[in-house]
């Protein structure tokens, strides 16, 4: 759809510009008039300054980003600053990127009639389901404010996670890459040479050396290649995880790791129960919080529960014995849930389960850590010892024969 540069005079004789997307320029013009503007001057925009479509799709925001404006943004509420004018400021103070545009389309949005909520509803590849509920939430209860800050706190501790996560990953992951573009520099420049020699030898040569040999021979024809295998790999495990027919399956047998599965369970339940008691405080109703809270959890199990206790609690049942019946929730949790149905204080339960699981997931983390580092290192010497014992052990057996 065609965006158009207009230049508006409003009721108070103001003067002021903004963009707006409409399929003619005719009918430009008119929403503009129903809404109430008189047009000074309106110019499509070139296509080099539009996004294109397929690549607009791709934009994404970062979480940190995402924080940071929402923290901004409750501050600037909270000081009594008109809401048009609050989202004037802060896209003015914005680096350009998808969240700059999408929040200066809230502003035009807003500033003509639509709810903020509405607004953002329509840009849900940038906020999350939670996000928008808690604004629908502030709309009817006026606190917009506080809406704000609890959808940054969620936003950061579900940051610091993920960070805990991937720093606990971190040294594996190098290690591994690491070994792999190693193994691609021998066959490339090392076992060529070794090939040769091996095949002048009268001896017979072991299967690790056999496929050394073989490995060595297409290094040395397709060098470009095997160098750039360690890239290739890796891209192609990218690619396959972005599918979910392989990522579930995946998912599944990580989640029975004798060391990995129970810290996998203990973050699904840090993410579940964590976006249930930002809901819940916020006054969401509980289907809405259910059903976000099975999308914030990253798990298609964990989803496929909180959906079936969903059913279950809109026919009448509580939701602990639900919770109970899904086999995915641990006692704790069951017994704390029951405490806070019967004594109204569900997200005050919910908020003690995040805490008491979030200190088990970053015990957990640390231990894994300090498993993995020795695990990497071990692994890593095997390489190379079977590497340097399938080059070594035929030039023992030629010196025996020559003895």
């Amino acid at each position: 759809m065609p965006t158009f540069e207009c230049t508006l005079k409003a009721g108070n004789h103001e003067t002021r510009q903004m963009t707006l997307d409409a399929p003619t320029k005719e009918a430009a013009l008119e929403q503009l008039y129903r809404e109430g503007y008189f047009v000074l001057s309106l110019q499509q925009q070139s296509k080099q300054s539009q996004a294109h479509p397929f690549l607009a799709k791709f934009q994404k925001v970062k979480q940190e980003e995402l924080v940071a404006f929402s923290r901004e943004f409750s501050v600037m509420i909270k000081a009594g600053l008109p809401l048009v004018e609050t989202l004037e400021t802060m896209q003015e103070n914005m680096r350009p990127g998808a969240l700059r545009q999408a929040v200066e389309k809230i502003q035009q949005e807003v500033t003509a009639g639509v709810s903020l909520s509405e607004s953002i509803e329509r840009r849900g590849s940038i906020f999350p389901k939670l996000y928008l509920n808690l604004v629908k939430a502030a709309e009817v209860s006026g606190n917009l404010d506080q809406m704000l800050k609890r959808a940054a706190d969620y936003m950061h501790e579900n940051l610091a996670l993920q960070r805990k996560i991937k720093s606990a990953m971190m040294y594996p992951a190098v290690v591994m890459v690491a070994t792999m573009f190693a193994m691609a520099y021998m066959i490339v420049f090392i076992m060529p040479k070794f090939s040769e020699m091996f095949k002048q030898m009268n001896v017979p040569l072991p299967i690790t050396t056999q496929l050394l040999v073989t490995l060595g021979d297409l290094g040395d024809k397709q060098k470009w290649l095997v160098l750039a295998s360690p890239l290739l790999i890796l891209a192609m495990a990218w690619g396959a995880w972005q599918v979910e027919k392989i990522r579930e399956p995946l998912s599944y047998a990580i989640a029975r790791l004798p060391m990995v599965g129970d810290l996998t369970r203990k973050i699904v339940i840090v993410r579940s129960l964590s976006a249930m008691q930002t809901l819940l405080s916020a006054g969401v109703s509980l289907s809405q919080t259910l059903d976000i809270a099975g999308d914030s959890s990253g798990d298609r199990k964990m989803r496929a529960a909180l959906e079936k206790v969903k059913q279950d609690v809109e026919s009448g049942q509580p939701m602990a014995s639900s919770l109970r019946e899904t086999g995915r929730f641990p006692g704790l949790v069951v017994q704390l849930v029951t405490a806070g149905e019967r004594a109204g204080m569900v997200p005050e339960m919910m908020q003690q389960i995040v805490e008491f699981y979030d200190d088990e997931v970053q015990q957990r983390l640390k231990g894994l850590t300090s498993v993995l580092e020795p695990m990497m290192m071990l692994f890593l010497g095997l390489v190379i010892g079977i590497f340097a014992v399938s080059v070594i052990s035929p030039i023992y057996n030629l010196m025996g024969q020559i003895k």
